[in-house]
């Protein structure tokens, strides 16, 4: 086996990030990068407080630690929320490319369909479908299998309809013209009523999509948000017990 490199997908490096955040968040220590602010903060809280004593300074020296981590939370947060914005666009990308043309294999039960296309997929396959049908004529086997590339294992209520049509007419085998003039029309009525509602999903799905990707704030995944929450929670309820045991130590003291 070669040597591990670590992720390689986006998902991946978003997932390892969040490992290193952890780490950074939950440092018990003041870092190089965080001297000079922790400076500024530890003045402003003795200006404040006055503390008296070893003990209240040190409740002074946890409290400056305890707001350096709520700033490290504060920038984690930022820096998820950036991060979301930033692979929203190849989200996108990588679900619109994971509704391509259905895949099919030969199986143990047979053919197996992926899903559905998307639905500017599906109205390419249906016009041709459509077009196909107009200069030849039905070619039930044909087209049933067209429909069933376009539509995977996931088939529309017209598009059910239109198969399960085509398929009685393979084992029925009508040999009346009239028979297949009016298969015919029908087939091309209810393919014209499908075009029309993916036509109708595709406006909708292209409106979603703008919206997703015009938004100036976008979430980061949840275990990255829920993790960053129970940061700031927990920073808050220390804070809360440092403050308290200031105020328990000057009491005794007073």
């Amino acid at each position: 086996m070669g040597n591990a490199t670590g992720p390689r997908t986006p998902k991946g490096k978003t997932r390892s990030s969040q490992n290193a955040a952890k780490h950074w968040i939950e440092s018990g220590r003041i870092l190089p990068s965080e001297q000079k602010e922790a400076g500024v903060i530890r003045h402003g809280l003795m200006e404040y407080f006055k503390p008296d004593g070893a003990p209240e300074n040190e409740v002074i020296d946890d409290i400056v630690l305890n707001r350096l981590i709520r700033r490290r939370t504060d920038m984690a947060f930022t820096r998820e929320f950036s991060k979301a914005s930033a692979l929203k666009p190849l989200t996108c990308l990588e679900k619109h490319e994971g509704m391509a043309i259905p895949f099919y294999s030969r199986g143990r039960y047979g053919f197996e369909y992926g899903a559905r296309s998307r639905p500017d997929q599906c109205i390419e396959g249906l016009e041709a479908a459509r077009e196909l049908i107009e200069e030849r004529g039905l070619q039930p086997k044909e087209d049933l299998w067209a429909l069933r590339r376009i539509y995977g294992s996931q088939p529309t209520e017209h598009v059910v309809a239109l198969m399960d049509g085509l398929e009685r007419n393979i084992r029925r085998q009508p040999t009346e013209t009239t028979d297949q003039e009016e298969l015919k029309k029908w087939v091309l009525e209810l393919i014209e009523i499908e075009i029309s509602l993916q036509k109708a999903r595709l406006e909708v799905t292209t409106g979603v999509e703008d919206i997703e990707l015009a938004s100036d704030v976008q979430e980061p995944d949840a275990p990255a948000l829920e993790t960053l929450l129970r940061y700031r929670a927990a920073n808050t309820r220390e804070l809360k017990e440092l403050l308290d045991t200031l105020e328990r130590i000057r009491r005794l003291r007073g």
